[in-house]
């Protein structure tokens, strides 16, 4: 299989996958204003109307938004452990003295001294 034939195969999956979530995102929208005109249910009709280009930029960046969020979780799921163990490290009682000490030679004034 060679690069272009991937890459095309890549981008007609993207832009199918692109158009379900276009098509699931419009059916949902067309729930919410059916359930918002409901007389029993309380009124969700917006004093904003959206253009066609409008409204499919909200749900570009609705899709977006919400696909960051699910690559931050699994991004922590995978690598969160090794990088507490490499930014968290607990302080020794050594070190904490090691860092007062260098600080009661700068002389710093209460408020801008660490607090420790």
């Amino acid at each position: 299989m060679s690069i272009d034939s991937y890459i095309q195969t890549l981008n007609s999956t993207l832009q199918t996958i692109a158009q379900q979530v276009e098509k699931f995102a419009g059916v949902a929208l067309e729930a919410a204003v059916k359930l918002g005109s409901e007389p029993f249910i309380v009124d969700l009709s917006s004093p904003i109307e959206f253009t066609p280009l409008q409204s499919t930029l909200l749900k570009v960046l609705l899709v977006l938004v919400l696909g960051t969020c699910v690559l931050i979780g699994y991004s922590w799921a995978t690598y969160g452990q090794v990088i507490t163990e490499k930014f968290v490290k607990p302080s020794t009682l050594k070190e904490i003295e090691e860092l007062k000490l260098s600080v009661a030679k700068l002389k710093l004034p209460k408020e801008h001294s660490p607090r420790i």
